[in-house]
């Protein structure tokens, strides 16, 4: 029998006899509760948990994780599997693991923030807003520079494509889930143009995390999509034209004016 299903078959049974069941209970040794119930993916589970506990400051940056066994009993899994998760926070430059010496967490400065698992918990994490932030100035800087690009590249399937996705918004202003499916293909579009794999793979990688924040998309009204797609029309007439520096400038004025129209705590700007 695989030594994870016993040590859960043991876990139930024991509990089984108890009103309270020990799975509930923290360890006051470690802070870590027990988990109620054992996810199937065992590491990809445990390094969530973790990941998401070092970039709280659970773990403080300079400190040990608790050792093998304490791990091993508060996920109810293998040493097998702790040893996978802690290889994979290794990976992620969330923390040094030493033979002997156990696992230190790494300062933030050198953690691995494209690692999707650690964007996804500095954005949640994000109570300042200052990866938020820093998320549409790489943005503007990155999709800034793909428009530019895209304005001496566009052939017409793209253009045309463009067109059709411009009049859809145009009809989409009271209607947010679909305006977002539109916006976020407009700018796919032009990313495609610009023939810039890299910067292309940045941007999605950020959006991916980014988009699972409340603050991130906001509570734009009816009124301030419209301003945003009037940013729409000013890219794309850019992009017809096949003037770079007015499509790079306008992708970056348009991406942060619509964040700063619906980032929490900001005025609304004046400017359209």
């Amino acid at each position: 029998m695989d030594t994870d299903t016993s040590a859960t078959s043991a876990t139930s049974a024991t509990s089984a006899t108890s009103a309270t069941s020990a799975d509930e209970i923290a360890d006051p040794t470690t802070h870590l509760p027990r988990w109620p119930r054992r996810p199937q993916r065992l590491a990809t589970a445990v390094v969530s948990d973790l990941v998401d506990r070092i970039v709280a400051g659970e773990y403080a940056e300079g400190t040990s994780l608790p050792i093998e066994p304490v791990l091993c009993d508060r996920f109810s899994v293998s040493r097998t599997t702790i040893r996978e998760a802690l290889r994979a926070l290794e990976a992620m430059r969330l923390v040094e693991v030493r033979q002997g010496s156990g696992s230190t967490v790494r300062a933030s400065a050198e953690w691995n923030l494209l690692d999707p698992n650690v964007l996804a918990s500095r954005v949640a994490h994000d109570d300042e807003l200052s990866i938020l932030d820093e998320i549409i100035t790489l943005r503007c800087q990155l999709e800034g520079t793909m428009a530019g690009r895209a304005a001496t590249r566009l052939d017409e399937e793209r253009a045309a494509n463009l067109a059709t996705l411009l009049t859809q918004l145009d009809a989409a202003c009271d209607d947010p889930d679909r305006y977002l499916d539109l916006d976020v293909a407009f700018h796919e579009v032009i990313m495609s143009a610009s023939a810039s794999p890299l910067s292309r793979a940045v941007i999605t990688t950020l959006n991916t995390q980014a988009f699972g924040s409340g603050p991130y998309i906001g509570r734009p009204t009816s009124a301030d999509r419209e301003k945003s797609n009037a940013g729409h029309h000013e890219i794309f007439q850019a992009l017809t034209n096949q003037d770079a520096d007015a499509a790079s400038h306008a992708m970056s004025d348009h991406i942060r004016q619509s964040w700063l129209r619906r980032r929490p705590g900001i005025p609304a700007p004046d400017k359209g």
